[in-house]
Order: C-alpha cells, then sequence, then structure tokens
C-alpha cells in the first residue's frame, strides 16, 4: 500500500514544488493543496500530475480572522485523508500553522524552511519572526534547502530531523526559437521582485562607473515588481547604457524568453537563503553574478563558473563586469560549460528526488 502524503503549496512556492510532486506522485498517494492569495496577483498554471489537486483561493487577507476557518477547511479535508506525512511549503502569516497544529498531529508534518530568520525590508518583519519562531519550536521535521542556513537552524534549533536538498532547476518551458542574447552587447539581468535587502542599487551604481565605452556595449534588464519605483528610475535614466526598466510582475509565459535573451544574471543581494532567480538562471545555462555570501558560494565557483564579488561593494562589482564584458565569446563559452558541469553534478532531479524520498520514508 502507498504512502500517503498531504501537499500544501502556497501560489508563491508553487514554482518550487512543480519539479517534485508529479514526480512523487508516481510513488506515494498525494492529494496536493494549492493555497492562491487573495488579491491573485501570483498566476498558478495548469498542472498535469498523477494525483488530486485541489486549488483553494483564500477569500479575504491573510492576516484576517475569517481566514481561519478557510485554513480549518483545508485541515480537515487532510484529517479526512489520513496522510502519513503532511508537506507544508508555506507560510501563511499569521493563522495557518496554528490552525492546522490544532485539527492535525505536528508529528507528520515536515515544514518547508526557505527562511531561518526574517529579512530586512519583509512586510511586518517583526511578526513574521514570531511566527517562524513558532513554527520553529513546536514542530519535528524540516526540509531546508542551502547548507548555511541548515548550520544556522541547527545552531538555534536541537533535535530536530532535517532534511536538505539544493532547490530544483526552475524551468518556464523552452524559449521561442532563435531567442539569443545580441552579439553586439553584452546583456545583464536583474530579475525578481526588487526589494531592498536585494541592493539593485549597488548594481545600477556600478554601471554608472563602467568607462563611456563599456557601458556601451553593454545592456541591463531590471524586470520585477518593485515598491520604490521612482528611486530606481532616477539611478536607471542616468545611465548611459542600453536599459530595459520594467518594475511590474512578469507573466510566467515570459521567463523562457527573458532569460535566453541575456548573458549574465546578477544578484547584488546583501542577504539570502536561497535564490529562485538563481535556479530559473541554471536551469536555462546562464552564468550568476553574485555577492560573496553564503547563499550564493556554496553554488557558485568563482571564476569557474560564474563570479563573486564583496557584498555592497560597487568597485568590486565594477571590477567583475569589467572582465565579463572583456571576455571573447570562447572564454564565455567556457564559462557556461563548466556550468553546465556544475549543474549536472549538484542539481540533478534524480538526486533530489532519491532525498525526498529517503527523508519521507523515516516520518
Amino acid at each position: 500500500m502507498k504512502k500517503r502524503i498531504a501537499w500544501i503549496t502556497a501560489d508563491y512556492f508553487v514554482d518550487v514544488d512543480m519539479p517534485i510532486v508529479p514526480y512523487l506522485s508516481e510513488e506515494y498517494e498525494i492529494e496536493w493543496y494549492i493555497i492562491q492569495g487573495f488579491d491573485g496577483k501570483i498566476e498558478v498554471p495548469e498542472i498535469t500530475a498523477p494525483c488530486k489537486i485541489y486549488k483553494r483561493r483564500i477569500p479575504y487577507r491573510r492576516r484576517n480572522p475569517k481566514c481561519i476557518s478557510f485554513y480549518a477547511g483545508i485541515a480537515k479535508q487532510i484529517k479526512a485523508f489520513a496522510p502519513d506525512v503532511i508537506y507544508v511549503d508555506a507560510m501563511e502569516v499569521p493563522y495557518m500553522y496554528p490552525v492546522l497544529d490544532f485539527y492535525l498531529p505536528t508529528s507528520k508534518m515536515v515544514h518547508a524552511t526557505h527562511n531561518v530568520v526574517s529579512y530586512e525590508g519583509w512586510h511586518h518583519r517583526r511578526l513574521s519572526q514570531l511566527y517562524l519562531s513558532y513554527v520553529f519550536t513546536r514542530h519535528k521535521h524540516f526540509h531546508l534547502f542551502s547548507q548555511h542556513a541548515r548550520a544556522e537552524f541547527e545552531a538555534m534549533y536541537s533535535n530536530k530531523n532535517i532534511m536538505y536538498t539544493p532547490l530544483s532547476l526552475k524551468d518556464y518551458g523552452q524559449p521561442t526559437q532563435g531567442v539569443v542574447p545580441a552579439n553586439d552587447k553584452v546583456s545583464y539581468l536583474f530579475f525578481g521582485n526588487v526589494r531592498q535587502n536585494k541592493r539593485l542599487d549597488v548594481m545600477l551604481q556600478a554601471f554608472a562607473k563602467l568607462p563611456a565605452d563599456m557601458q556601451s556595449r553593454v545592456h541591463i534588464s531590471v524586470l520585477g515588481s518593485c515598491d520604490n519605483v521612482a528611486y530606481y528610475k532616477e539611478m536607471v535614466d542616468a545611465l548611459d547604457c542600453s536599459v530595459t526598466f520594467t518594475p511590474e510582475r512578469i507573466a510566467d509565459v515570459e521567463v523562457a524568453d527573458i532569460f535566453a535573451r541575456h548573458h549574465y544574471l546578477v544578484l547584488p543581494y546583501e542577504n539570502v537563503t536561497q535564490s529562485g532567480p538563481h535556479m530559473i538562471a541554471y536551469n536555462y545555462g546562464m552564468p550568476v553574478i553574485a555577492t560573496r555570501i553564503e547563499g550564493f558560494t556554496e553554488h557558485i565557483t568563482d571564476g569557474y563558473d560564474g563570479y563573486l564579488f564583496e557584498v555592497n561593494d560597487v568597485d568590486s562589482l565594477v571590477r567583475v563586469l569589467q572582465n565579463t564584458i572583456a571576455l571573447s565569446s570562447h572564454e564565455y563559452g567556457v564559462l557556461c560549460d563548466n556550468l553546465k558541469k556544475t549543474i549536472a553534478q549538484k542539481y540533478s532531479s534524480e538526486s533530489i528526488l532519491a532525498e525526498y524520498k529517503r527523508f519521507f520514508d523515516t516520518i
């Protein structure tokens, strides 16, 4: 008899679980609950998987106490399913976990831990940190997606059952035939929600310090939702290089072509646990330029399959940009070939899926 798994995914983490659940459904009996936000800003694609999929849209904003009954409905349905494992890839501050804990055994729950601490710039940061502390204290089983976050978590909480896997590569389909980076410019991409800790300002300041002849040889794309558009637009407008600035959410159907059109993804973050755009770039074989922090150094070997620069150091990034602009097409090809080797060694779907199975068998 197959082991039963109730799998809860928030819409903002669907891209994490899409490469996993359909394949695990071949070995486990899975009911997949996808929680969609009240505002409907995040599109959930049609999913084909050999399991039951229930999409549930929250009828209120997440902090509305009326959401308690919504989460209770999901918990009761899961209880009736009688799963052996309850995998939760959702935060849903502040009501979901207390409601799940009321109806369901915490001994069967696995919390997908994307962040161990709340970061500067988070909405309702103090509330989020209290909520994280509640989840980490009350529960036993956790899935972490980076080695440095695992070490940080283990230093804070003892006697926990922990699974580690890197994020799966994020696949948004094949690029349109013929979509490739322009030959006459080196193209750089900043992709995803623009938050203070992601330090887009450092990236734009670095491009502004490039000599004029180098600025003429680059194109920058800044694509993603942004709360402080005027602040960044002023810096964008001051640049002499070619820039595409689109401060809004990008539709999933556009992602493959966007990554195919660029040479490098730039991640100038000052802190990170793991990065979704990083795994999109790796899916499309794109080298990454990132800060020298633990969330990136475990994935990038500087100068071999990508580049690292010092955190919040504009001049350090300028030097990396100058080096990448000066690369010949052959040297860039070697960089991409090295990245392919890294991806094959560290991010194979077979090894990631095997770790999920091993971990679920311990519960």
